[in-house]
């Protein structure tokens, strides 16, 4: 019964995690420039591990935004059949144009990032929502200055008007061109940035010039699909609870071998 019961226990922690993705991706449908996360599973067979020399550094934990969990690789024991979470990882799809009538607000169509000054240093965004702070400086919906092709914190002149910005990312008040946005791309490439909350990125191996251009007037929206979403929550709903009746099932089973046994002696 063992092998049976950490197959079903390992499947439905699975499904949970999985509900936990989906869930966060839901509650971004909205959100701006918003990267959506997908769950990959793994199995462990033992008999395929044992020929295929089961790497070095499983059993394990993975670190990603939702917290560590167990990879599936020997958690139940090296004899154990079971399955579970192997990563989490990111699609970087782009999402579809929304105008909003704000000459301030941008989206970028190509390989290429907004970059933006914080705390932590410089991070990279999709999120093209502007605004202009206290100080004149064009930021974020969240309050991170906007860098630009210099460098430095783009300032608009006070009670600057007529402001546009071109597809190369000129920004214009008036006639004069006050300032250029910085579009960056992880040098690695994209699987190697890592997300550190409200749409921001850190890129590790440092950043190249973008290849996008800049559309004005407009956001681009989440690549979460709502509908595709509630899909994948049902789906992973009903295998978790497929996984939890069988599990009462079996200890129902084992309740009942036990109490025969207990007769018979």
């Amino acid at each position: 019964m063992r092998r049976a019961e950490f197959a079903l226990v390992s499947g439905a922690q699975g499904q949970e995690q999985m509900m936990d993705v989906l869930s966060n991706n839901l509650a971004n449908v909205n959100t701006p420039g918003f990267r959506k996360d997908r769950v990959a599973f793994r199995t462990y067979l033992p008999h395929r591990e044992y020929l295929h020399r089961t790497p070095s550094e499983r059993p394990g934990f993975n670190l990603t935004p939702y917290g560590s969990f167990p990879t599936p690789w020997g958690m139940a024991g090296s004899d154990i059949p079971h399955s579970g979470v192997d990563r989490i990882y990111v699609r970087y799809d782009e999402g579809e144009f929304q105008s909003t009538g704000n000459p301030l607000d941008v989206a970028l169509s190509g390989k290429g990032y907004l970059t933006v000054r914080t705390p932590g240093g410089t991070l990279l965004t999709r999120n093209g929502h502007l605004t202009v702070d206290g100080q004149g400086r064009l930021s974020t919906n969240e309050g991170y200055p906007v860098l630009g092709t210099d460098g430095k914190e783009i300032h608009l002149p006070p009670g600057a008007d007529n402001i546009r910005i071109d597809s190369a990312g000129k920004i214009f008040s008036g006639e004069k061109m006050t300032g250029q946005l910085a579009i960056g791309f992880p040098a690695k490439g994209l699987e190697s940035l890592t997300k550190v909350g409200n749409g921001l990125f850190f890129s590790p191996g440092g950043l190249v010039r973008g290849d996008a251009h800049v559309v004005a007037g407009g956001v681009e929206g989440s690549n979460v699909k709502g509908t595709s979403e509630m899909v994948r929550m049902i789906q992973g709903m009903r295998t978790y609870q497929t996984d939890l009746q069988a599990l009462h099932t079996l200890n129902s089973l084992t309740s009942r071998t036990v109490n025969d046994m207990t007769v018979i002696a």
